[in-house]
């Protein structure tokens, strides 16, 4: 159930035509509340028995919760406008969240901007011709982040069924609580923006571009590590602070020549964020026990921390019986053979391992790659001659490491996997110049080893994917009244047709999800569509 409520004043008024003044004033509240019952038996003697209590008390269960959520927000906006030229915009509001503890609810909201068309200045009159448009403008603003778990703030216990008896029947037991903070409250991003828009030749030719930092403090993430003996993780807390840092430009061109009209442009953008503030003195990294991300002053998100591979063992790395020469490194806990990964060794101590897990003691491992997407970028077009249209889209990602280790990938993965064609250039003795090392059966051995997060495996993750090709052709209307018909059109379309990238085939570069462990789950690729239609009008 939602319920929700609106209240707004505007004022609109403009003074000696030359200035335009807008006020606006509101105030909105909502309330969510959601429930939740599930109740099941089975073995019913007969389908037409609909009711609960005609199925079998073996195996029965129910379970069931309920959540409410509400927020109040007053808010206010003015806006001023000086003969097209000068532009001002003010605007303040204040949100109140259920989410977080009474007396902490509250966030307070401003943001400013700015515009100067230099275009309408008297001065820049001599290049209209040329300079069809030009708006210098900058702006700066809060706004705040709520994005997290109901009741965050309140202890719960969970109900479980306990593994002891009480005249032979199992009990209903509690868990304990787990550890909470109620100070918390909203997040606030602060984002400056400074940009143009730039028209030339009759505005044929677009220019945008934006430059922006944005920076988010008090992150709601979990609070520093605390001693192992206190059994329990630490709270919720705003203990982060994140920097990111960004620009974005877009150019379009709009012509037409003789009948032929068509339309070019592209858009290119990137960012990169940074961990500014974080109390973790150890410069621990990676995920915890709970698969949280542990961050670190200093860190980008979207890091890969991995071994560096220097190449694979031969037989020459070992002596007449078998065991590995001196000096020559090998993986914590593995006795390494021909055709298994060799890593270098970092730190000198002819151990492979993962060290500390902290940037003072990473063991081997080392940043290798980052999967942040950068350089993201789309190219769009139109072109129509008579009726006949045609329409496209591109888009793409310039710049990304993925770590792919999965049976789709790796040979002999886990137990049961088949090997694909794709992974058929694995170790043997005959084949030492391999690109996958000495697989084992039922992914036993030293697959474990062998399938670390290293360079040797991590993928190139940029890519080109046409999103949209679509070709139409609209009647003439002229044929089409003289049998009744307003509008005739056919069209013919397809979506994700193809995508050009670096991985090996069944793996989609749009799809893909790391973690820290080098898993990788499966998830279904964007399909391959084709339709056609007409659109018809009396």
């Amino acid at each position: 159930i939602r319920r929700q409520g609106d209240i707004l004043l505007n004022y609109d008024k403009t003074f000696a035509q030359k200035h335009t003044v807008n006020t606006l004033a509101g105030f909105h509240t909502e309330l969510y509340s959601y429930e939740y019952d599930d109740a099941y038996r089975q073995n019913f003697p007969s389908s037409d028995v609909t009711d609960m209590n005609g199925g079998s008390v073996v195996g029965m269960r129910n379970s069931g919760y309920t959540r409410e959520l509400a927020m109040n927000s007053v808010f206010g906006r003015l806006k001023y406008n000086y003969m097209d030229k000068y532009l001002f915009e003010a605007n303040a509001r204040g949100d109140g969240s259920s989410r977080f503890a009474e007396g902490n609810r509250w966030g307070w909201f401003p943001s400013f901007s700015a515009g100067w068309r230099i275009s309408e200045e008297a001065f820049m009159k001599p290049l209209n011709s040329v300079l069809s448009n030009l708006k210098l403008r900058g702006s700066w603003g809060n706004i705040g982040n709520q994005s997290i778990t109901p009741y965050a703030y309140i202890p719960g216990m969970d109900a479980e069924q306990a593994y002891w008896t009480v005249s032979g029947i199992k009990v209903t037991t509690l868990k304990p609580a787990a550890l909470v903070s109620n100070s918390f409250t909203w997040e606030k991003v602060t984002t400056i923006d400074v940009g143009f828009d730039l028209g030339l030749l009759d505005n044929r030719l677009n220019m945008v571009f934006d430059w922006y930092r944005r920076d988010t403090k008090g992150m709601l993430a979990p609070g520093s590590e605390l001693p192992g003996v206190l059994g329990a993780s630490a709270p919720l807390q705003n203990t982060a602070d994140l920097r990111s840092k960004g620009w974005e430009i877009s150019v379009d061109w709009n012509d037409q020549i003789g009948k032929v009209k068509y339309s070019i442009g592209f858009n290119l953008y990137d960012a990169k964020t940074k961990i500014t503030k974080y109390n973790n003195e150890t410069g621990l990294f990676g995920k915890d026990k709970n698969d949280n991300e542990t961050y670190r002053v200093g860190m980008e998100l979207g890091e890969i921390w991995g071994y560096v591979t220097d190449r694979l063992y031969t037989v020459d790395d070992f002596d007449a019986d078998g065991k590995l020469k001196p000096g020559i490194a090998k993986v914590e806990g593995y006795n390494p053979n021909p055709g298994d990964i060799l890593y270098k060794d970092l730190d000198g101590n002819d151990i492979i391992n993962s060290g500390t897990s902290t940037t003072k003691d990473p063991g081997d491992r080392k940043i290798i790659g980052n999967n942040t997407r950068r350089y993201q970028y789309g190219i769009h077009g139109s072109a129509s001659w008579n009726g006949f249209s045609l329409l496209f889209l591109l888009q793409g990602v310039g710049k990304r490491d993925l770590w792919v280790m999965n049976d789709l990938f790796y040979p002999h993965y886990d137990a049961w996997t088949t090997v694909y064609d794709s992974q058929l250039n694995y170790w043997t003795p005959e084949n030492t110049n391999s690109y996958f090392p000495r697989i084992y059966e039922k992914a036993a051995g030293n697959t474990d080893a062998n399938t670390r997060v290293q360079t040797r495996y991590l993928q190139d993750g940029s890519y080109l994917s046409i999103r949209n090709i679509t070709l139409s052709y609209n009647f003439p209307s002229k044929w089409m009244s003289k049998i009744g018909v307003n509008n005739l059109a056919v069209f013919f379309s397809g979506e994700n047709l193809y995508t050009f990238d670096h991985l090996p085939k069944g793996l989609d570069p749009e799809r893909s999800v790391t973690d820290d462990l080098g898993q990788r789950g499966f998830t279904y690729p964007y399909m391959r569509q084709y339709s056609f239609g007409i659109n018809l009008s009396f």
